[in-house]
């Protein structure tokens, strides 16, 4: 797969734009400025650290915790709709995005799954413990 992959008119990248193939992290509204800067499109889509949170650079940059936003014309928005599996912010259920394209919105979701269920499968295929223990506790 390509490190960032421009789909209709937004962006994907698994971790940063300004150094996709470093897997740099982006935590902080600073870690966020240097991804705006390569971004081209107002809204890009990035993983890698399992934290569903929204970066938006206006005049600045910040980072929102609201479930719901209106993608707004004047304004980059760089979001991390978290992870199904191995979340990183406390929350075990798990986590993805919707993006209505049509109607400039996005959601940030949750949901619960089995959690033991998906533990004994990682169990079963000789994966470490600690990443089926970790499902439970969202670290």
């Amino acid at each position: 797969l390509p490190l960032q992959k421009r789909v209709h008119d937004f962006t994907i990248v698994h971790a940063t734009l300004d150094t996709p193939g470093q897997w740099g992290y982006v935590f902080s509204n600073l870690d966020a400025v240097a991804s705006f800067t390569y971004q081209r499109t107002a809204v890009c889509f990035f993983g890698h650290t399992h934290v569903p949170t929204v970066f938006v650079r206006d005049q600045g940059v910040r980072q929102e915790k609201a479930e719901h936003m209106r993608i707004e014309p004047a304004k980059k928005y760089f979001i991390n709709a978290g992870s199904i599996g191995q979340p990183r912010d406390g929350n075990w259920r798990a986590a993805y995005c919707i993006y209505d394209i049509e109607n400039n919105l996005v959601e940030l979701v949750r949901v619960k799954y089995d959690v033991a269920a998906a533990q004994k499968k990682i169990s079963k295929a000789g994966l470490p413990q600690l990443l089926a223990e970790r499902l439970a506790m969202g670290r």
